[in-house]
């Protein structure tokens, strides 16, 4: 009974098993556990008995895959809503709706999608706790894959009569049930049904602490579906980069590639979640290349979206920057594009398990292995006698679980085997169970025949044959004519070759072999004699018999000339029937095959001969991969590799915001060009021109069309301007002025540019000056300023009187008011002529300055000034003088002299009259002024005549200034006077004089004078 043992006890799925000792003999326990997240029904320990089996049947190890599954039921009442049934909370009291209830109906039933077939083994129910329900009762369990005719599920368990209320019931299938619906039915009762918590388990999914992968934190949201890990994340938000970034620390990514049950599983989740979420805008793994015209979605891995879920008006891709995917709790969780910056979104993780379950294995078989890892691997070994059925190694895959099933182990014996006559057998292992062997052995000068060795098969049955041991010596090997033998031995399997001397040929085998029993296998060869006779000749090669013979065997190689090959075989052997053994060849020029084409190329030469060349060229928008030109060689091929024409396209370039792209050529093609341009208002900034380059894209970067914008323009001192559009860009006008008394210098309109900036130089504004005024001598100005407003008065020297503006005003246009006046002398006029005596005008002048001289004729007696000169005034100075008679009738001349006198002075009274008359109606006629200065101008006639002397005599014949003395002719000629005009003289005469001025003035004699000069 100490020998008796139990052979490695089976291990379930998910679990390991430990034994009280390892000598696997009866009495020992082997205690079962389960791997974290998976929870052991049945027996937790098996015992080995005496017969060497274990008692008992294997627990089953399982994870719940019901939790948070679609759920439904018959009816709803009392917010006993089919979600409560399998939500995790095992709660037994519905006050807070947390189970589910149906109403008071026939065969009520609640049911659990678990969206894929699982092999379900156990299903655990809670119970609804008192009071006020009706408890379960004849309640029965179905699993299988038709949703809506529960009946025809297989069923798991039934329970007839009432189950106790508050309580947690465990169902265990008979055997397990693979389906995708669980139904839990009160059938054929009248009631209504209740339940708190629905737990499904199965083996085939893995638990949610595989998913916690390092640095998960303790309460992550984790669950498992379909060999893959998901964490819920919504108690923090986060942009979509910050998503992307937690997700991959966490080993896996934002969630992604999901479709059908996936995507159920996922929404129907976020559907229990909802209230609870800050926002119902969730991130998922699939974005687009930001651009404006992209149109293609991929997921986060780089797999195009096939068929994206968008909601009701998406994706608008509103401002052109929604490139990334939301799930949208407000559009039923269908997708929405938002832009990628949002930084206060829930997410999704998705990631593979880091490591397998415990794998499940067979009674008798070992695991070599214990790294559960993914990608490791792990050998199944069985103990010696047994036979591995099935595979020898498993891999832990990336969905978590182990690949293929595990092996089982068979004893096999295949009996004893008897010695072979004059030899003997050896067990080399000790037994002839599965995979023993047995070697064979012969006696001494006896050869095995058959296996050495043969192994116990799988089918119970030793392979191979019985050998045999035969005697192995032969005698020596017979001799030939015109030949040699060689032997290796005499024993078995020694050989004896034979071969022929030159020119003779071997008929027959020309190995034998030394047989087991004595004897060579066969008859000894023949060798016979044979001759082909020269070889034949060919045109342009040359004939070479290696062996310098004709005879059998011997051998002729043709070459032939350079440029030439050989059509036919080069070597040529005489057979043993005396003939060559191929045809005569032929030396032909080389030449090589039409060249290929490859498609969107064309070859230029034709000529295919030796030496030849040909030229690759590409058609329009295709590139050269390869050399162009290539050579005819000698060995009729073309040198170097046929090149390929690859067809280059650039494409359509993205349109320019604000500009335009022009196709020159109507082509995207290699060599095709573009232009640029931008509408108004716009400058490019880049190349205008861009061509499709052999790498497939286009040269340079894209330019882009920017705001021309010149910005304000600059102020010169005393100017301002004004913007006519009220804008700096483009074609925009800035219209300068500059303030009162100041001039423009310089562009009044300036333009902004295509290139940003203003056209011409800023304008100057310089203060409005006059320059000098004209003047001609003898006029002269004096200028108060130069500046707007300034005067510029004028004047003439004394003498000289003002004709036109005698004040000018500095205008605003720089120039002076009116025009140049001019200086005129003054002219007194010729003073006219007088009785009884002469004017002399000096020089011939009556202008300022001249002088008149009066004198009188012989007895005549000047009465007045000598000399008068000509007045700044315009007038002559003094009064004109007379000459009156003065002879011995004194008394009748000064009678007729008072007369003449008197008279004189009436006529000199109505001059002077009729004089202030003419200057009253001469006064000064104003000019018109602009600048409202006046001036008067008095215009006089100047018609001077001027006297000349007349030869005067006095009756006797004599001239009147011949007897004219040397002395004192003129007495105080000249004399001051105080007074404006005063009369002053002698003897009663009068002198005329002004201030400042010198008059002659006669000497008064008793005498005849003549204008003053004393004739006697």
């Amino acid at each position: 009974m100490n020998g008796i043992k139990c052979g490695h006890p089976a291990v379930p799925m998910n679990s390991k098993v430990s034994l009280s000792n390892d000598s696997l003999s009866a009495g020992i326990l082997a205690t079962y556990t389960c791997d974290a997240g998976y929870e052991l029904f049945g027996q937790t320990t098996l015992t080995c008995s005496n017969r060497g089996k274990w008692q008992g049947e294997l627990p089953f190890c399982g994870t719940n895959v019901a939790f948070r599954k679609p759920a439904n039921q018959s009816t709803t009442v009392r917010g006993g809503d089919a979600g409560h049934g399998n939500d995790g909370d095992v709660g037994t009291e519905h006050d807070g709706k947390r189970c589910t209830e149906t109403q008071s109906e026939h065969s009520p039933w609640w049911r659990v999608d678990l969206l894929k077939p699982y092999s379900v083994k156990v299903v655990r129910v809670t119970t609804r706790g008192c009071c006020g329900h009706q408890p379960l009762q004849d309640i029965e369990i179905r699993v299988g894959n038709s949703s809506a005719e529960l009946q025809r599920n297989p069923l798991c368990a039934w329970f007839p009569g009432t189950i106790e209320e508050g309580i947690t019931k465990t169902f265990i299938c008979a055997r397990a049930l693979v389906g995708q619906y669980v139904f839990l039915q009160l059938v054929g009762v009248e009631g209504s049904l209740s339940v708190c918590e629905v737990e499904v388990f199965a083996t085939d999914e893995f638990s949610i602490d595989r998913c916690a992968h390092a640095g998960t934190p303790a309460d992550a949201d984790l669950t498992a579906f379909n060999s893959t890990c998901y964490e819920f994340v919504v108690t923090k938000g986060g942009s979509f980069q910050d998503a992307k970034s937690y997700c991959k620390s966490r080993g896996g990514d934002l969630v992604h590639g999901f479709k059908g049950i996936a995507s159920t599983f996922i929404l129907n989740n976020l559907d229990r979640r909802k209230d609870k979420l800050k926002t119902q805008l969730v991130w998922i793994g699939a974005q687009k290349e930001p651009l404006i015209t992209a149109r293609t979605w991929r997921w986060v891995d780089g797999e195009i979206v096939q068929r994206p879920s968008w909601g009701k008006d998406q994706p608008n891709n509103y401002n052109g920057e929604q490139n990334c995917v939301v799930l949208d709790g407000g559009r039923s969780w269908l997708w929405n594009d938002v832009g990628c910056n949002l930084d206060y979104l829930h997410w999704i993780c998705q990631s593979k398990p880091s490591i397998c379950g415990s794998p499940e294995k067979f009674e008798n078989t070992t695991i070599i292995g214990t790294k559960r890892t993914i990608g490791s691997s792990i050998d199944y070994n069985c103990p010696d006698g047994y036979m591995l059925i099935g595979s020898k190694s498993r891999t832990c895959e990336t969905d978590g679980f182990w690949n293929g099933q595990p092996p089982n182990c068979r004893f096999i014996d295949c009996g004893p085997l008897p010695d072979p006559e004059n030899g003997k057998i050896k067990l080399v292992n000790k037994r002839t169970t599965h995979s023993a062997m047995v070697e064979y052995t012969c006696n001494e000068n006896y050869t095995l025949i058959g296996d050495a060795s043969r192994r116990c098969g799988d089918s119970g049955i030793w392979s191979g044959h019985q050998p045999q041991c035969l005697f192995d010596w032969c005698p020596e090997p017979p001799e030939i004519n015109g030949g040699i033998v060689m032997k290796t031995g005499k024993r078995v399997g020694a050989t004896a070759s034979y071969t022929c001397q030159n020119g003779f040929i071997l008929f027959g085998d020309n190995i034998l072999t030394c047989n087991v029993g004595g004897g060579w296998s066969g008859k000894a060869p023949q060798c016979r004699f044979v001759d082909c006779g020269a070889p034949a000749q060919i045109e342009f090669g040359n004939v070479d018999l290696i062996n310098g013979s004709t005879t059998v065997g011997s051998i002729v190689k043709y070459t032939c000339h350079d440029d030439y090959w050989l059509v036919g075989d080069v070597i040529h052997e005489c057979t043993r029937e005396g003939k060559w053994s191929h045809d005569t060849p032929s030396c032909e020029l080389i030449t090589c095959e039409e060249p290929e084409v490859p498609a969107g190329s064309y070859v230029v030469g034709y000529d295919l001969n030796v030496h030849s060349s040909i030229e690759y060229h590409c058609e329009v928008g295709y590139i050269l991969n390869g050399i162009s030109k290539h050579s005819c060689q000698k060995n009729g091929e073309w040198s170097g590799q046929v090149p390929s024409c690859e067809y280059v396209d650039c494409g359509k370039v993205l349109p320019v915001l604000n500009g335009a792209v022009v196709y020159v050529n109507g082509t995207t093609h290699l060599g095709s060009e573009i232009t640029y341009n931008c509408t108004r208002n716009y400058r490019l900034n880049g190349v205008t021109r861009r061509y499709c380059l052999d790498n497939g894209q286009w040269s340079d970067a894209t330019p882009k069309c920017e705001v021309v914008d010149c910005g304000k323009p600059n102020e010169s001192q005393h100017s301002h301007y004004t913007l006519t559009s009220n804008a700096t860009y483009y074609g925009a006008a800035a219209l300068y002025a500059c303030d009162s008394n100041y001039e423009l210098d310089g562009f009044a309109r300036r333009l902004c540019l295509e290139n940003g900036t203003w056209s011409s130089d800023t304008p100057i504004c310089r203060e409005i000056r006059c320059k000098d005024p004209e003047k001609v001598p003898p006029l002269s100005t004096q200028v108060s300023t130069h500046s707007i407003g300034g005067v510029s008065h004028y004047s003439c020297p004394r003498g000289y009187y003002l004709e036109g503006n005698a004040t000018r005003i500095c205008l605003q246009n720089g120039s002076w008011s009116g025009s140049m006046p001019a200086c005129f002398a003054m002219d007194c006029k010729h003073p006219g002529s007088i009785d009884n005596g002469r004017v002399i005008v000096v020089n011939g002048s009556t202008l300022f300055g001249g002088a008149a001289e009066y004198h009188c004729l012989p007895q005549y007696e000047r009465v007045g000034p000598f000399l008068r000169k000509c007045l700044d005034t315009g007038l002559w100075s003094g009064d004109e003088p007379k000459c009156e008679m003065v002879s011995n009738e004194v008394a009748e001349a000064q009678g007729v002299g008072t007369s003449v006198g008197i008279g004189a002075g009436v006529i000199i009274i109505i001059l002077l009259v009729l004089g202030l008359i003419y200057l009253r109606l001469r006064k000064a006629t104003p000019v018109k002024n602009t600048e409202n200065v006046q001036a008067a101008e008095r215009k006089e006639d100047q018609n001077a005549a001027v006297m000349s002397y007349a030869s005067l005599n006095d009756g006797t014949n004599n001239r009147m200034y011949e007897n004219v003395p040397e002395e004192g002719l003129y007495d105080n000629p000249y004399s001051v006077s105080g007074s404006a005009y005063g009369y002053s003289g002698h003897n009663g005469r009068r002198t005329f004089h002004r201030s400042g001025h010198y008059e002659a003035e006669p000497v008064a004699r008793n005498g005849i004078t003549i204008n003053g000069v004393s004739v006697r």
